[in-house]
């Protein structure tokens, strides 16, 4: 068993994508990505490139900033079992600011 922690990027995205209400196959579709490159980045089997954070970016019209600031962010938030997720408010609200269809009903 890895006893190496997942890098913070990784479950960004994964909570990224669950805020965002879409499936591994989906968000795979929209990247170009195999829903099985999916899993393994979200599951930290495999690393995220710069090319796959930029497709993150690209297509959910979010800067690649805000992206690493946000996993940074993740730092010491729990995870629980079972993939539910316990989010602080703090996380909440920066995901809200990220939000793809705030920006949209914006303009």
């Amino acid at each position: 068993m890895n006893d190496m922690k997942r890098p913070m990027i990784n479950d960004a995205l994964r909570l990224l994508r669950l805020y965002l209400g879409l499936s591994q196959k989906q968000i795979a579709a929209e990247l170009g990505l195999s829903q099985s490159m999916i899993s393994e980045i979200e599951n930290g089997a495999k690393p995220v490139s710069m090319d796959i954070l930029e497709k993150y970016s690209m297509k959910l019209n979010i800067r690649m900033s805000k992206l690493l600031f946000f996993a940074e962010e993740l730092e010491g938030e729990p995870l629980k079992t079972k993939g539910k997720l316990i989010i602080a408010s703090r996380v909440l609200k920066l995901l809200d600011t990220l939000s793809p269809l705030e920006i949209a009903n914006a303009s």
